[in-house]
């Protein structure tokens, strides 16, 4: 019984380490200028589903990036930001 509650403790204390968060932002446009900007999150467990879903925005420029992760690789996922000029 002892070692079974040792085992729930260690898989416990494994399962809720503290999450990761890092985030990049990037010069947007001049000052002035209009611009679409569209934001994506994404669950980067599979990478053809994250290259389907950045796919739309080639040709975009990337001006925010962010990921969560937990230390154990448990969950990871991303929300991006892109712009290009506002077409009238």
């Amino acid at each position: 019984m002892k070692v079974f509650a040792i085992l729930c403790g260690v898989v416990l204390l494994a399962g809720c380490q503290g999450a990761n968060v890092t985030s990049q932002i990037r010069e947007s446009g001049e000052p002035g200028s209009s611009k679409t900007i569209r934001c994506s999150a994404l669950n980067t467990g599979s990478e053809q589903a994250v290259n389907d879903d950045l796919k739309q925005y080639d040709g975009w420029k990337m001006v925010y990036a962010s990921e969560y992760t937990t230390a154990n690789k448990s969950n990871t996922a991303a929300v991006m930001c892109f712009e290009k000029p506002f077409a009238r």
